[in-house]
């Protein structure tokens, strides 16, 4: 359960309403040097530094252009899919998707709480979301027309439900059972020519 601070309890006590900044950072491969690199968008005007986990962030400014849904926090090993949508043309977006290698890379959303009357940050940026990105494609409309690309984002539980490797190669079935032949030919079974007719 995330504690809450207590200045964001006293406004929620308020029942005035709340006001709350979208934080993205995503983590992924650099496509030339395999490095991991860091970029992160909020839901600001300009670009900001935020500490989060002791850890100074910088967030590119995206404005209300970021399209995020709302997150559903729950218990339990259900994997759920969000949809982020960004501006295909800007610099940092380009970026993104063109010098890192998004897909697998992983991601956090944070909400940083804001004061309903200053527009003022009332606490550090609590964390929503962690995940991976699972897909991002882009949709270029007509001149003129909107466009969008859309993070397609898996939530962590989702490494559960990946298979074994161990159970897909058939050196390992043999190690574990020298009768089982399963997977004896998997490695070249694509090259075989069938002929039909």
């Amino acid at each position: 359960m995330p504690t809450i601070a207590p200045a964001v309890q006293q406004q929620l006590e308020e029942r005035r309403g709340t006001d709350a900044h979208v934080l993205l950072w995503i983590e992924a491969k650099n496509r030339d040097t395999g490095a991991p690199e860091t970029i992160g968008f909020w839901t600001g005007d300009d670009h900001q530094e935020f500490l989060i986990n002791g850890e100074i962030r910088t967030y590119f400014g995206a404005g209300d252009v970021i399209d995020t849904p709302p997150i559903i926090a729950s218990k339990g090993f259900q994997v759920r899919n969000y949809r982020v949508s960004l501006p295909p043309l800007v610099d940092e977006v380009k970026t993104l998707i063109r010098q890192f290698e998004p897909r697998l890379a992983q991601v956090e959303i944070h909400s940083c709480p804001l004061d309903i009357d200053s527009g003022n940050a009332l606490a550090a940026p609590l964390r929503m979301f962690k995940g991976i990105l699972n897909e991002a494609p882009e949709e270029l409309g007509p001149k003129g027309g909107p466009s969008r690309t859309e993070l397609v984002l898996v939530t962590s539980a989702r490494t559960l439900t990946l298979a074994l490797p161990l159970k897909r190669s058939n050196a390992e079935l043999q190690r574990r059972s020298p009768s089982d032949l399963g997977r004896e030919y998997s490695d070249i079974a694509g090259e075989w020519v069938v002929p039909w007719g």
